[in-house]
């Protein structure tokens, strides 16, 4: 099926363009308001209108993904998320508005230098990638230019706000002395098996929590479902191969190799600084010392002024095409080996360039390449027979709700049945979240209509329909009984274990000493942990024990003591016995105290700035369009 451009283009611009602004140009469900009453435009912000048109489309995208996202439900009404979009919207209309208005520009250069970046296919741009993508995602050049620039114009502002966070040397200081700080502790573990001495639970109390807990003891509704699946594995077999394209592919490839020929060079720069006649006269003397017989290295070493090579004789190295600047570049790639070039000038000044070797990749054999070119010639196939067929199955699945024998015939599929499955359980194509959650839609379940298509994995999509739906129903009491009794068992015995803690706390508390509340006590294990570090995850023996330590602040409220219930179902009391500063704090360890203040001053200072932003503009919603459904 369609993917969002955060598929095709991976980094930072997929996840800015789906999630900031992407979200005006979805393809879907645009509603008319035929309704004369009332404005026709979704908000105002500063007199800049936000259409219900734009509204309605990005609502309409933001659905979609929510439904693929969370298996064919949302996770909240419509309403909200009509609030919510629209809230997205008016934010991105005030930032592109202030940062306007404040100055922010990117020029057609930089626009076009993050372009190429995007789309570059070993290092050169590729034109038609960009249209393809751009094109599949509903969007013109000129659409996807402006929401680049707008990106990209936002970005220059947040990085402006972020680069005036800072955070003072003594905030540092005191953040990186409590990061380092180390604790003395006592854990006092109560044993679970020795304090609960709870009886057996009688037939009331097991009948009682049965019946309050009666949704934890079903027997969970399940269903079988009909489905009809499109799979572009199956797809392959029916693709020819066309031996015209096999023959331009290849000659497309021996033009590409051809053009990573690599040039080895020397030159000697001069630079033409104010004086270009000077400049010009000494290049034109070493020039005559070369036709003359001069050694190219020695001259380049005695008088070019590229540092970076001269002390090398010249040497630049193995130069490919789009390496050099162009005057440089021609001359190089059109001298034969062995020779020196004409006098030629850059921006830098003047060169005399020694071509001394050449070096291509020689292109693989038709036969060789034969093999690549069809896979990537069926993939294509395939990717476009699959996106027709798949937007077929929609139409009719979506055309004839009440059955799939017409999908199936019309498309040559044969409808297939599941097992019985569950909610969260399923074997075979039920086994996938987003199938068993669609079948268990309303519009599935309850309605009993063909589903929208549901997108397995990006190379299967189906469309169910409901064949049979089993009711959840209770488990017998009888069958759960001994269950029961395990679960009160425990919760008494915890709280037996739990109060007997709590006594001790208070006794701690009181200003009794570890050692004289271990004196006479039973079923409790002590251990002493010295110097025990925010990380020290190893050194004690559950990770409540380590966040509970360092969540009691003694010099804050003298509370020294807070109880913890472990994994292993016993309680302890953790002490904190001594609270350690250190005498010193590592360089590197206050270099990220540092970065991580000023990252978290730099969000604060981002959503100070928009919430500002938002206090100053001029909103308008249009409430009648928001209660749309």
């Amino acid at each position: 099926m369609l993917q969002a451009i955060n598929d095709r283009i991976k980094g930072w611009l997929g996840i800015a363009i789906v999630i900031l602004i992407g979200l005006p140009f979805a393809l879907w469900g645009i509603q008319s308001y035929l309704d004369d009453s009332g404005p026709k435009y979704a908000a105002k912000v500063n007199d800049i209108e936000i259409s219900a048109a734009e509204l309605d489309r990005t609502v309409s995208r933001q659905r979609q993904q929510l439904l693929k996202q969370y298996g064919g439900k949302l996770p909240f009404d419509e309403k909200f998320l009509r609030k919510q979009v629209l809230d997205q919207l008016i934010n991105q209309r005030l930032l592109e508005d202030y940062s306007y208005t404040s100055g922010y520009r990117v020029s057609d250069l930089m626009l076009s230098e993050r372009i190429k970046q995007q789309f570059s296919v070993d290092g050169v741009f590729d034109r038609k990638r960009f249209e393809m993508i751009i094109n599949s995602n509903g969007m013109s050049v000129p659409m996807y230019e402006m929401a680049l620039r707008s990106e990209m114009q936002l970005q220059q502002m947040r990085g402006a706000i972020a680069g005036s966070a800072f955070a003072t040397r003594g905030d540092v200081q005191r953040l990186a002395m409590l990061d380092q700080q180390t604790r003395d502790i006592s854990v006092l573990t109560f044993n679970l098996e020795h304090y609960s001495t709870a009886a057996k639970p009688t037939a009331e109390e097991i009948k009682a929590y049965y019946d309050e807990n009666r949704d934890r003891f079903m027997v969970p509704e399940k269903v079988r479902v009909d489905y009809v699946e499109i799979s572009s594995d199956n797809l392959a077999s029916d693709i020819q191969i066309d031996e015209a394209q096999i023959s331009k592919m290849y000659d497309d490839y021996v033009k590409s190799v051809s053009r990573r020929e690599e040039r080895k060079a020397r030159h000697i720069l001069v630079n033409a600084g104010e004086d270009k006649a000077a400049a010009r006269t000494k290049i034109e003397a070493l020039q005559k010392q070369l036709e003359q017989g001069a050694d190219f290295a020695e001259l380049a070493k005695k008088n070019s002024d590229d540092t970076g090579s001269a002390a090398n004789g010249g040497e630049l190295g193995w130069i490919a095409l789009g390496e050099m600047v162009k005057p440089f570049e021609t001359t190089l790639f059109d001298m034969e080996k062995g020779k020196v070039s004409d006098i030629v000038e850059t921006q830098f000044g003047y060169h005399l360039i020694l071509l001394e070797d050449i070096r291509k990749e020689k292109p693989a054999p038709l036969e060789v390449k034969r093999y690549e070119f069809e896979d990537e010639l069926k993939t294509d196939a395939v990717s476009s027979m699959f996106y027709d067929q798949s937007e077929r199955l929609a139409t009719l699945a979506y055309e004839n709700p009440d059955s799939l024998d017409i999908v199936a015939e019309d498309m040559g599929l044969k409808v297939e049945t599941t097992d019985f499955f569950s909610r969260n359980r399923g074997e075979g194509i039920a086994a996938d979240d987003k199938l068993r959650n669609t079948a268990f839609s309303p519009l599935v379940l309850e309605e009993g209509s063909n589903s929208d298509i549901i997108e397995i994995s990006p190379k299967q999509v189906v469309v169910i329909r409901l064949r049979e739906h089993v009711p959840a129903s209770p488990i017998p009491l009888e069958q759960v009984r001994s269950k029961i009794e395990n679960i009160l068992k425990a919760q008494n015995g915890h709280k037996q274990t739990l109060d007997a803690a709590l006594a001790v706390k208070q006794r701690l508390a009181n200003g009794e000493s570890v050692a004289k509340v271990m004196e006479n006590i039973e079923g409790v294990r002590l251990d002493t942990v010295n110097g025990l570090g925010r990380n020290d995850s190893s050194k004690v023996a559950d990770p409540a024990i380590l966040r509970a330590a360092f969540e009691i602040n003694p010099a804050a409220d003298g509370v020294k003591v807070t109880e913890v219930d472990l994994m292993t179902g016993d309680v302890a009391l953790v002490v904190v016995d001594k609270v350690n500063l250190p005498e010193t704090v590592a360089e590197d360890v206050r270099n990220r105290i540092k970065s991580e203040v000023a990252s978290e001053q730099a969000v604060a200072e981002i959503t100070s700035s928009v919430q500002y932003i938002k206090d100053i503009a001029d909103i308008e919603k249009n409430k009648r369009l928001l209660e749309q459904e």
